[in-house]
């Protein structure tokens, strides 16, 4: 595998001059390092990646600029490794190729449009970020042009030229990929999340369909999505391997749905519980055009919807969190149910580790295992599973 000539420079991947069995051993040895101490716990095998490269089937890339001599010129990539400026991307070796053809588009279409950047400073300029999702089932891509003002001058005919350099790109025999949607969305805020609240259509529709073994969904720009579709079914398969037959199950940050359908295989009934009210949407979408029985989708926060669920029957837990982990609030709730076992989906080892500490007060724990769904970088997913003591 060639290096990408951004490696070194950008911050997407740092493990790309590894061979890929040292940086398997090197994320299970990690992990474990963070569990030494639990005595019994099961240090199972860490599950590699079908492709270690070109994976990734979504983008969120910043729009900025740069210096040349006396002139500024747009660029659009990922920070560099200190987040001090963006990277222009060129190529990348883990994200789908059709996404980076994307990338090269939209860059030369900011350009020829003479679209602004949004300057952090300054808090002026139109373009903030670049966000696209590929179906890895259907190689339909949805666009997004994230905005620092809630109109695109001369929106109409922008749209179509961007189409039409996106077209010019991919090309019209479907192998990277089919254009399906461009969407703007409205981001006036001084932050670091990327998307807005508002969105608005400027062409095809909002949405691109996607498959996971016998199911379909619809995801937008905004709704979750594993990163890595090769490897999410593997995923879903270790979770499911936890759950007896006739269980009754919550599944908490359920996203569109996805892992929560997956459950619905095997167990007697499954309450998903999502805050996103995009994701919320899809995932009752899903329910529709699925004709799934004995699944129930539930909005708002986590620590708000668990505790009106204790007390119902619910033996079996499956949670996934942002980074930040679950947080104190939600793993005594936890602990003071009837669940018998906890699934605990994990992006960030050191969260999981954390939550930890408060759940074996009234869990065991039984095993740690790693799946890689981030190949290529210091990212782990673990799964975690808790039991309980009495």
């Amino acid at each position: 595998m060639e290096k990408c000539v951004h490696f070194g420079l950008c911050g997407g991947c740092s493990l790309l001059d590894w061979e890929y069995s040292r940086e398997l051993k090197s994320k299970e040895n990690k992990v474990k390092s963070l569990f030494q101490t639990y005595r019994h716990v099961e240090f199972r095998s860490i599950i590699p990646a079908q492709n270690p490269h070109f994976y990734r089937n979504k983008i969120q890339l910043p729009f900025g600029r740069r210096k040349i001599g006396e002139k500024t010129v747009l660029n659009l990539g990922l920070f560099n490794r200190d987040s001090t400026f963006i990277v222009d991307q060129t190529e990348c070796k883990i994200q789908d190729p059709g996404l980076t053809e994307i990338v090269l588009a939209a860059k030369k279409w900011a350009k020829e449009e003479r679209l602004q950047p949004y300057n952090e400073r300054t808090r002026k300029g139109l373009l903030k970020y670049l966000v696209a999702r590929k179906a890895y089932s259907t190689g339909e891509i949805l666009v997004g042009i994230v905005t620092n003002e809630e109109e695109i001058p001369y929106a109409k005919n922008r749209s179509k030229s961007l189409h039409s350099h996106i077209a010019s790109r991919i090309g019209k025999n479907g192998a990277l990929g089919k254009l399906v949607g461009i969407v703007q969305n409205y981001n006036p805020a001084h932050s670091s999340m990327a998307l807005g609240k508002d969105e608005y259509l400027l062409w095809g529709r909002a949405y691109i369909r996607e498959s996971l073994g016998d199911f379909h969904f619809r995801a937008g720009l905004s709704t979750f999505l594993q990163v890595n579709p090769s490897q999410t079914p593997t995923l879903y398969n270790t979770i499911l391997a936890e759950i007896p037959a006739g269980a009754k199950v919550i599944d908490a940050f359920s996203g569109i749905g996805t892992s929560t359908l997956w459950i619905s295989r095997i167990a007697k009934e499954v309450i998903g519980i999502e805050e996103n009210p995009f994701s919320f949407k899809a995932s009752l979408e899903a329910l529709k055009y699925n004709k799934i029985n004995g699944v129930k989708f539930r909005r708002g926060r986590v620590q708000d919807v668990l505790p009106t669920l204790i007390g119902k029957g619910f033996d079996h837990l499956v949670v996934d969190p942002p980074r930040i982990g679950l947080g104190e609030d939600v793993c005594l709730t936890i602990g003071d149910s009837e669940i018998t076992k906890l699934v605990y989906v994990s992006c960030d080892p050191e969260s999981l580790a954390r939550d930890a500490m408060i759940l074996t007060r009234s869990f065991y724990l039984k095993s740690i295992q790693v799946i890689d769904m981030f190949p290529r970088t210091e990212h782990k997913e673990t799964i975690a599973i808790f039991i309980r003591k009495d």
